[in-house]
């Protein structure tokens, strides 16, 4: 179903509709970008499903790995996940030397819609990045490739160029929250500083599905985003490094409205936010601090309620925790 149909539909609803009932559909999201600014865009549209499957065994909480069902003992015999070893260099996280990044996302329970980065698999067994909860036996999940700058960008539209003055750029966050920045030339994708022909080839740096990127673009443009909606709950486990957190849903979603709360650290109505979780806006090209007073969001500067404040289609925010956390989107409920 393309976008602009998935639109009409919605639109002609009138009772509310649980973002899990649109089901999951191939969707086309422009995105309006104005020369010379910066803005968060998320990635909330997915790669395909590479296979299905089912817990061998309850997983407890905090546990790295989990055992599939397979009739044949091998399931994951034909998968080898990607190295994202330190350092700058080719097979590091900044300049992967695979596009074989892959991520798991449990379908079934109280747990539905968390995603968990794939670092390793055994025959039945895949190894994530960070802690699982508790998952019960014959718990169902999917297993698909994540993004990388050239599955996200590669189609895009993007101003391709020798250098960041030339083209448009991308930056994103790594795992130990520092910003990199990238650009397309014509020899592939580079870090921005490192440009040569020679330099290692950046396109398969991971963007990971419901996080998302800084966007600076050359010149007013719309660039377009593409993958599968899944029209499920959102989670995901956030390190005190930060992440980007994208709006998981096509349609416009109010602070007060994302359930995101239920999950954060919370101060009282009165406080400036310090110790705090902190939800970052980027406005005009300065940060707009938000947090969570137990009921309401609120600016840590002046403590306006902001209940109301708006994440766009295709918007992303911000997340500095001050412990690591799961956090997860209420379903979106569509109206007319």
């Amino acid at each position: 179903m393309k976008m602009r149909n998935l639109i009409l539909v919605l639109s002609t609803l009138t009772l509310p509709l649980q973002a899990a009932d649109v089901g999951t559909a191939y969707l086309n999201l422009p995105i309006a970008a104005t020369n010379a600014k910066t803005k968060l865009i998320g990635v909330f549209l997915a790669r395909k499903v590479e296979m299905k499957g089912e817990l061998s065994g309850a997983v407890t909480n905090g546990a790295t790995s989990f055992l599939a069902y397979s009739p044949s003992n091998n399931i994951f015999s034909s998968y080898t996940a990607a190295t994202e070893n330190a350092g700058t260099g080719p097979g590091s996280e900044l300049a992967p030397l695979s596009d074989n990044h892959y991520l798991v996302e449990f379908t079934s329970g109280p747990y539905s819609g968390l995603t968990a980065q794939v670092s390793s698999f055994g025959t039945n067994q895949v190894n994530v990045k960070g802690n699982l909860p508790s998952l019960a036996d014959r718990t169902t999940f999917t297993l698909r490739k994540d993004h990388t700058l050239s599955s996200l960008l590669d189609s895009a539209g993007l101003l391709v160029g020798g250098n960041s003055t030339a083209a448009d750029t991308v930056s994103v966050l790594s795992s130990t929250g520092q910003l990199n920045r990238y650009i397309k030339t014509n020899d592939g994708w580079r870090s921005d500083a490192a440009r040569a022909v020679t330099d290692p080839d950046c396109g398969n740096v991971r963007v990971s599905l419901g996080t998302g990127f800084w966007f600076k673009a050359k010149g007013t443009k719309t660039i377009n985003l593409q993958g599968e909606y899944r029209g499920a709950r959102s989670m995901t486990y956030v390190g005190t490094t930060g992440c980007v957190l994208a709006n998981p849903y096509p349609v416009d979603m109010k602070l007060g409205a994302s359930g995101i709360g239920d999950h954060m650290q919370t101060l009282g109505y009165n406080d400036d936010g310090t110790g705090a979780d902190t939800i970052k806006f980027l406005d005009g090209g300065r940060y707009t601090d938000y947090y969570y007073d137990g009921i309401n969001y609120r600016k840590s500067f002046g403590y306006a309620v902001s209940d109301d404040r708006v994440l766009g289609v295709g918007e992303a925010f911000l997340f500095k925790p001050a412990v690591g956390e799961r956090i997860a989107f209420n379903p979106q409920y569509i109206t007319k």
